[in-house]
C-alpha cells in the first residue's frame, strides 16, 4: 500500500466553490455566472460568500457594469483553473484504471464540416463507447476557437486555427474554395481573383477565414475588396446567391445540396492558394485526458476516412497524419 502523507487537520476548499468562482472571474458578472452555470444568482453569491469566508479574503468587489477581482481574486484566478483540470485529469487517470470510457464530452464543428460529418459520427460513437455523453456545438471557427481556448469545449474541427502557444492543432484536409452564383450566371470556368473585381460580391464578414483570404489575395493585386453584403451566416451567403444577389466565395462542402439540386453553380479557383485547411485543435491540457484523446483522434480519423473515400464534397486533398 502506497504511504500517504497528509495531515490530518489539512483545511482543503471545496472544488465547487472553486469552479463557481472561475467563472464569475471569468464573465466578470455574477448574473452571467449564474445564466452560464444553469443556477440562480443568490445560489452564486452564497458561495461566492463562502469561498471568501474559508480564504479569509474579499475576492470581488461589486461594481455598475458586474465585478473586478481583487488582488487576491487575481491570484486565486491564475491558479484554480489548473488546479480543477489537474483535478479533471486525476478523475479520466482513475477512470483509465478500470478502462471506462464514460461521462459527458463537449466538442465543437463547423455547419459545413457538421452537415457532412455528424451523420456518420453520432452512431459510430454511440456504438463504439454508449456511456460516453457527447455534446456537439455548431459555431464559426473563430467562436469554436475561442470556446476551445476557454475550455468550453474539448476540441474543435474547424478552418484555419490562429498559431497560439496554449493550442495544438492537427491539420486534416485541404479544401478548395469556389466561386459560387446562381445557375447560368456566367461563372468562370477557372477562376482567378482578378476576375472578382468587377462582380457584386456578398462575403463573410469581419475575421472570418475566408475573407481575410480574398482581403489578402485583394491586396495582392492592389484591387479594393468591397463587397455589396456582409454576413456571419453562411446560411444566409446561400440565400443571397440563390436570389441572385450575388456572387459569394465558399468550399463546395457549404452549398453541396444547393449545387447537386441545379440551384446553384459552384467553380473551384484555379489557384491552389486558394484554399482552406480543416484542422482539428485542442489545448495542452485537454489533450492529456483520456476521453479526449480517444474521441478526438477517433473523429480525426473518420474525416479523413470519409474524404479518402469521396464522400466529401470537392474531393478535398486529404492530410495523412505524418505529414501534420
Amino acid at each position: 500500500m502506497t504511504d500517504i502523507f497528509l495531515p490530518a487537520d489539512l483545511d482543503v476548499l471545496e472544488t465547487d466553490l472553486l469552479h463557481v468562482f472561475c467563472w464569475v472571474a471569468k464573465k466578470r458578472n455574477f448574473s452571467r455566472a449564474a445564466d452560464y452555470l444553469e443556477t440562480a444568482q443568490p445560489v452564486i453569491t452564497r458561495k461566492i460568500n463562502r469561498l471568501e469566508a474559508q480564504l479569509g479574503v474579499q475576492l470581488f468587489i461589486r461594481t455598475n457594469r458586474g465585478c473586478e477581482l481583487t488582488q487576491s481574486g487575481e491570484l486565486l484566478a491564475s491558479k484554480a483553473p489548473g488546479i480543477l483540470m489537474q483535478l479533471a485529469m486525476l478523475k479520466e487517470e482513475v477512470g483509465h484504471a478500470a478502462h471506462l470510457v464514460a461521462g459527458p464530452i463537449s466538442f465543437g464543428i463547423t455547419q459545413s464540416a457538421g452537415a457532412v460529418m455528424v451523420p456518420y459520427l453520432l452512431p459510430a460513437i454511440a456504438s463504439r463507447w454508449p456511456l460516453l455523453r457527447v455534446n456537439i456545438v455548431e459555431a464559426l471557427s473563430k467562436g469554436l476557437c475561442e470556446k476551445v481556448l476557454n475550455r468550453e469545449l474539448s476540441f474543435a474541427v474547424l478552418y484555419d486555427p490562429p498559431p497560439d502557444p496554449d493550442l495544438i492543432s492537427t491539420p486534416l484536409l485541404m479544401e478548395r474554395l469556389c466561386l459560387v452564383g446562381a445557375p447560368a450566371s456566367g461563372l468562370p470556368k477557372r477562376p482567378q481573383i482578378a476576375d472578382l473585381v468587377d462582380l457584386p460580391l456578398v462575403l463573410p464578414s469581419g475575421q472570418q477565414t475566408v475573407r481575410i483570404l480574398l482581403e489578402d489575395a485583394f491586396a495582392e493585386i492592389n484591387a479594393p475588396l468591397t463587397p455589396v453584403y456582409e454576413t456571419n451566416s453562411i446560411n444566409m451567403l446561400r440565400s443571397m446567391a440563390l436570389q441572385g444577389l450575388g456572387y459569394t466565395v465558399l468550399t463546395l462542402c457549404s452549398v453541396a445540396d444547393d449545387v447537386a439540386a441545379g440551384k446553384l453553380e459552384a467553380v473551384p479557383f484555379a489557384d491552389q492558394g486558394m484554399s482552406i485547411a480543416l484542422s482539428l485543435i485542442s489545448t495542452r491540457e485537454h489533450t492529456r485526458l483520456r476521453n479526449v484523446q480517444l474521441l478526438s483522434s477517433f473523429v480525426a480519423a473518420e474525416i479523413r476516412k470519409v474524404a479518402k473515400n469521396g464522400l466529401w464534397p470537392g474531393n478535398p486533398v486529404v492530410v495523412r497524419p505524418s505529414d501534420s
